[in-house]
């Protein structure tokens, strides 16, 4: 821990986080350039500095331009030059904001944590320099927002969101001793203007009502921080109920109903909450989360209802629930030209209107067999035939009704075509003629929707 009156860097500090997560391959921290990350990164330099040379994890600090204020490209070049003072690999990233649905700060935050993504990888850990005042404002944000045991659980040391761990070690520490930290070792930061416009709820919070509420009660941090882990033990148990009632996650990620019916009404909304986590879903509102039950679980068999909320519904088909990006956009008016090399090393870099090809799966392809013509990706235009092994000739439109694949998906779904044949459907079908005859020969392929959980 910093001792806010010696204020000397502690390494353990460190090492505690690291130690709750399997030896990284590199390190990452989100790098503001505010006073925050600055000393998460002073930190972090100071506990590498002090491991053998051998088992020093790559440092790199992740710089997201979110384009909201006119001194963001400054930040950016403040952010750039103490990294290169301190030997840190520095990465920056813009971003657009899309406020659609949501407020100003859950969008931003949803365009960082996807630019995060983008850069981090499974075997990496993320650092983020969220402190205990950040904790008692986003309890105090959430339970405005009427938010249940799991928002009321804040933010945790440990998690793991969109595939990899994210460490918070600064979490149990006030503000005024990472302010009093800074001071004693002359860092500098870059301070954000928008700080101090009270007009946004966490700012208002920060500068008006928790310093006077901290005047009677001095221990609040301490108090609300106890209140914020309590809620997050409380949904942890909700979680592994939910994970009881849901049993193995399916396969196409809808959610069954016959899951869902058995139980009573507090455990149906639990679980849809957490399916709908799983997914990443951005969460309904009480009343959409009440129409799911009432208006989509409740309709008539032969029916296909759905509830929207910002850019995504969920859908019901053939007895499940199925979450769905809105609008669903609509397929290329031409094929697009791939090659063999793209589908076996990175198929998802392929500019697919929706879902991402990848290299894994059930459906092998003849490696030697796709040489035989020029490839690309197609999709349904109508009228469309496939050779299965050991089967006549059959209408797509048949196998997408036989494989009970929900309609949304059907003129999405990427086709791979040699020539003018069909070789198959990605994570469905291998025509006969492009079945591989060896392991070696095989080019495994599958088409993933965007909303299945990250593996």
């Amino acid at each position: 821990m910093i001792d806010a009156e010696t204020t000397q860097p502690d390494p353990q500090l460190i090492a505690g986080a690291l130690a709750t997560v399997a030896a990284p391959r590199r390190i990452y921290v989100g790098f503001s350039g505010g006073l925050d990350s600055t000393v998460l990164l002073h930190l972090l330099r100071a506990w590498w500095q002090q491991q053998p040379a051998a088992q020093r994890p790559p440092v790199h600090a992740m710089h997201v331009n979110h384009q909201l204020h006119p001194l963001a490209p400054e930040w950016l070049q403040h952010c750039k030059r103490q990294c290169a003072a301190w030997g840190v690999h520095f990465h920056a990233a813009t971003v657009a904001v899309d406020a659609a649905g949501a407020s100003l700060e859950q969008a931003a935050r949803q365009a960082r944590y996807q630019a995060f993504a983008e850069q981090v990888t499974a075997d990496d850990v993320l650092l983020l320099a969220h402190h205990r005042d950040d904790q008692v404002e986003t309890l105090l944000q959430r339970l405005a927002r009427g938010s249940g045991p799991l928002g009321l659980g804040a933010m945790a040391m440990h998690s793991r969101h969109l595939g990899f761990s994210i460490l918070r070690p600064l979490l149990a520490l006030d503000r005024q001793r990472l302010q009093a930290y800074a001071n004693h070792h002359g860092l500098t930061w870059v301070e954000d203007p928008s700080n101090q416009d009270e007009t946004l709820q966490r700012n208002f919070l920060r500068q008006r009502l928790l310093p006077l509420w901290r005047r009677q009660h001095p221990g609040l941090n301490r108090t609300l921080a106890r209140s914020a882990r309590l809620g997050a033990e409380a949904a942890g148990l909700l979680e592994q109920l939910a994970a009881m009632d849901l049993g193995p996650w399916p396969r196409d990620g809808g959610l069954p109903l016959t899951r869902l019916r058995p139980l009573a009404p507090d455990r149906q909304r639990n679980l849809l909450r957490h399916w709908l986590r799983q997914l990443g879903a951005q969460a309904p509102s009480e009343d959409r989360l009440q129409r799911l039950v009432t208006e989509v679980m409740a309709a008539a068999g032969d029916r296909q209802p759905r509830v929207q909320w910002g850019r995504q519904s969920v859908r019901r088909f053939n007895g499940r629930l199925y979450l769905v990006p809105e609008p669903l956009p609509i397929a290329p008016g031409s094929a697009l030209a791939c090659r063999l090399q793209d589908l076996a090393a990175a198929p998802q870099s392929l500019a697919l209107p929706l879902g991402r090809l990848r290299p894994r799966g059930d459906t092998r392809f003849s490696r030697q067999a796709l040489t035989k013509g020029e490839l690309s990706i197609d999709f349904r235009r109508g009228g469309e035939r496939l050779a299965l092994p050991g089967r006549p000739p059959k209408a797509l439109k048949d196998l997408f009704q036989e494989q009970r694949i929900p309609p949304w998906w059907r003129p999405l779904w990427p086709i791979l075509k040699c020539g003018d044949a069909i070789a198959g459907v990605p994570g469905l079908w291998v025509a006969a003629d492009y079945l591989p005859a060896t392991d070696a020969d095989a080019l495994a392929l599958s088409w993933q929707p965007p909303a299945w959980p990250r593996d």
